[in-house]
């Protein structure tokens, strides 16, 4: 959609932080046709009416449009009439409800997620996006170059934003085969449907493959039948350091396949300094070499997401 709602659309459709929306290219008082089209631009679009995004982030979404026009005398019936429509799934015993989130990155190519409502569900974060992915995802769209005729492998891809990014046609980014790895089941059955649901039409080769894989096991993975690894990718994987040992290991086991012709590309989001430091100690011992990459500025961002939110993407190679 081009017009003057297009980036409160795109922040609608992924769910950005309704507080920070871009509410200030809402001219006020809109009138009758201004206010339908804003409507059919965010809740009433067709993305968000076949997959809805979750109901907590409409009824925000609503409440401040709401607030926006309190000093109007007529509201129309469509902004009343949003909260109405389709709602997201739970599961059958209701504990785990999913909604979805669209990412417009640019013209005909987006992407849709299902996700997890919950941080932490069925044991695990994986089950929804997290802001280093979506630093990554830009980096990689900045630096085509990078992934251009490679084969990667993302480690605790999550919902599987990464790989659908690398492969969907619209952004020609040329890249080999793309296997998307987590340890956790569900992570990988939710990548799955998440792979089905943005190539529905697609072939399988011409598609990124889901697979589970546990960092401490990872020999014992089929490597023989996929191609040899030119890229790692990981997003968000160093929060915790009791997990440092295996994903050490698991690269140890990478590098050493490839001759240590290999790189990877890291993002975390810096909550905790000590815990990154740690990990770039040991990062040391093991005999890599670690070189920031530069973050892509928010007005060359392809996602909507929070720039205030500090995300450190390093490559390391050995």
């Amino acid at each position: 959609m081009s017009g003057k709602y297009e980036k409160l659309q795109q922040q609608f459709l992924c769910c950005y932080p309704v507080k920070k929306m871009a509410w200030s290219s809402v001219k006020l008082p809109l009138n009758w046709e201004d206010q339908k089209e804003l409507i059919a631009a965010t809740s009433g679009h067709p993305m968000n009416q076949r997959y809805p995004v979750r109901r907590s982030y409409l009824e925000a979404f609503v409440k401040q449009l709401m607030h926006l026009l309190r000093e109007q005398e007529e509201i129309h019936d469509d902004i009343y009439s949003s909260l109405c429509g389709p709602l997201a799934e739970k599961t059958d015993n209701g504990s785990v409800s999913y909604a979805y989130k669209h990412y417009l990155l640019e013209p005909g190519a987006h992407i849709t997620l299902r996700e997890s409502n919950s941080f932490v569900s069925e044991g695990t974060t994986g089950l929804c996006t997290w802001e280093a992915a979506l630093a990554l995802g830009d980096y990689l769209l900045q630096h085509r170059d990078v992934v251009s005729g490679k084969n990667i492998v993302e480690l605790g891809a999550g919902a599987g934003l990464l790989g659908i990014l690398l492969k969907l046609p619209a952004l020609k980014l040329k890249v080999g085969q793309v296997l998307l790895t987590d340890g956790s089941e569900p992570c990988v059955q939710l990548m799955r449907e998440n792979i089905d649901l943005n190539f529905p039409n697609t072939p399988s080769e011409e598609r990124p493959q889901a697979e589970q894989l546990s960092w401490d096991a990872v020999s014992d993975f089929p490597w023989q039948s996929r191609a040899e690894t030119d890229l790692l990718l990981a997003a968000d994987v160093i929060y915790d350091d009791s997990q440092f040992d295996a994903l050490l290991g698991a690269l140890d086991y990478f590098y050493k396949r490839r001759g240590n012709e290999l790189e990877t590309l890291l993002a975390s989001t810096v909550r905790n300094v000590d815990t990154l430091h740690k990990f770039m100690t040991q990062l040391d011992i093991h005999g890599y070499k670690v070189t920031p990459c530069a973050n892509v500025s928010a007005c060359a961002s392809h996602f909507c997401r929070d720039h205030t939110a500090a995300v450190q993407i390093i490559s390391i190679r050995r």
